[in-house]
Formats: structure tokens, C-alpha cells, sequence
């Protein structure tokens, strides 16, 4: 199992916001979570991706945990564990988060280069076979701004895959996507889970995430709904 969440629970100021939440990704599975804006989505991601501290519950990623019960006490990974952690995890989020002074090879270059230690040129070849089976080649010099939005996403996926991460999260992939946009993005996901990557989807797109899952759970308030 790549991915195991068990009985997440998360509070703001004595609101709950995650309830005894649980599920679990497998390595080339593609699970959705589905609900709309305030049900608890981006909250259990960024708790995932130890953004946000866990109150109680257990995250394991890819073996390794981002916070576990035990003895009545919640224990939390510290900075190492997280980092070692994230290197297991890709995040595409919703607003791409790209660079906009940076092209777009040096976009998905920055974390082999600057977080990696890899050098320049295995770096840029790498990105450039990435971009490629993305679709992108030839965009490589080109800036974020001259990119459209299914072509930033593209971008953005890339960035996160390259450091061939095991478990990929999106988060509303589809926001800012027209249909024969989204069409495509169904494509390129089912590809990176065809590798064997675990893809993890947070949407408020039913019929996309229909078409895209082996399987859908639906939050509302905080938990997930059954069946």
C-alpha cells in the first residue's frame, strides 16, 4: 500500500474539520476524493503532505510516517523524516504555482538542480524527455505567461514528475480547464498511473473524476461518506 490514512482528525479554533478520516492509494491507483469547496479536501492533502499537523490519526507514505498513534499519544515526523518523506510525493496544485520570471525548462530543472545536486546538463535532458512524452517539446524556452492553461498544467506535471516521485496529488486539476482540455488531462493521468504511479486527485469535478478513477470517495463535513 502506498498510501494508508487512518482515522484523520484535524480542528481550526474548536471547529472540526476532518473526521475520522480513512483510506488508502496503491501504487497505479487513482483515487479521487470528491466533495465540494469546505468539505475537508485541501485539508486532508495539505495534512498528507505534513502542511498542516495531524490532531490524531496515522499517514504512512511509501512505508514512512507523517504521523502515527501510538499509546494514546499522536507522534509527529520531524523536519528530516518529512523532507525524506516528500521526496516519495509530487503535488500539481490548482493554481500551477510555476515561475513566471523562470522558462519553462528551468521550471522543471530548479528542484533536480537545486534540491537534487544533479548537474545542469543531466538535469535539462532529463526535463526535456519529461516535456517531451508531455507533449511539450519546443516549449522549452518559452515563459509562463505564453503558455495556455492546459499547457502550464502540462508543465506543472512535469515539474512534479521528474524527480519520479511514487505518489502524484492534484489538487482541482480541472479549474482552470476547458472540456477538450480535461479530455486530455484524463490521458495523461492514466499514463502516469499506467507507470505505476499512485495518483491522488482532490476535485469537485464529477464527471471528470468519474472518468478518471478506479475510485471515487465522497467527503462531506469532514468525513468520508460510505459507499
Amino acid at each position: 500500500m502506498l498510501l494508508s490514512v487512518e482515522g484523520l482528525c484535524k480542528a481550526f479554533k474548536g471547529t472540526q474539520v476532518l473526521n475520522q478520516v480513512s483510506f488508502s492509494v496503491d501504487a497505479g491507483e487513482i483515487v479521487s476524493l470528491l466533495g465540494q469547496s469546505g468539505a475537508g479536501k485541501t485539508t486532508i492533502l495539505r495534512c498528507i503532505t505534513g502542511l498542516e499537523r495531524a490532531d490524531s490519526g496515522t499517514i504512512c507514505v511509501d512505508g514512512r510516517y507523517v504521523c502515527r498513534e501510538q499509546n494514546g499519544v499522536t507522534l509527529q515526523a520531524g523536519k528530516r523524516e518529512l523532507f525524506a518523506i516528500r521526496q516519495s510525493l509530487g503535488m500539481v496544485f490548482q493554481s500551477y504555482h510555476l515561475f513566471p520570471h523562470l522558462t519553462v525548462l528551468r521550471n522543471v530543472t530548479l528542484a533536480l538542480t537545486d534540491v537534487h545536486g544533479m548537474p545542469k546538463k543531466e538535469a535539462e535532458e532529463t526535463a526535456e524527455a519529461m516535456l517531451q512524452s508531455l507533449g511539450l517539446a519546443g516549449k522549452e524556452k518559452q515563459m509562463p505567461y505564453e503558455l495556455s492553461g492546459g499547457q502550464k498544467q502540462r508543465v506543472a506535471i512535469a515539474r512534479a514528475c521528474v524527480v519520479n516521485p511514487k505518489l502524484l496529488c492534484f489538487d482541482e486539476p480541472t479549474a482552470a480547464l476547458d472540456p477538450e482540455t480535461t479530455d486530455e488531462m484524463v490521458h495523461v493521468i492514466r499514463r502516469l498511473a499506467g507507470q505505476g504511479m499512485g495518483i491522488l486527485i482532490i476535485s469537485h469535478d464529477m464527471p471528470f473524476v468519474e472518468k478518471v478513477s478506479d475510485r471515487v470517495l465522497r467527503v462531506q463535513a469532514g468525513a468520508i461518506c460510505p459507499g
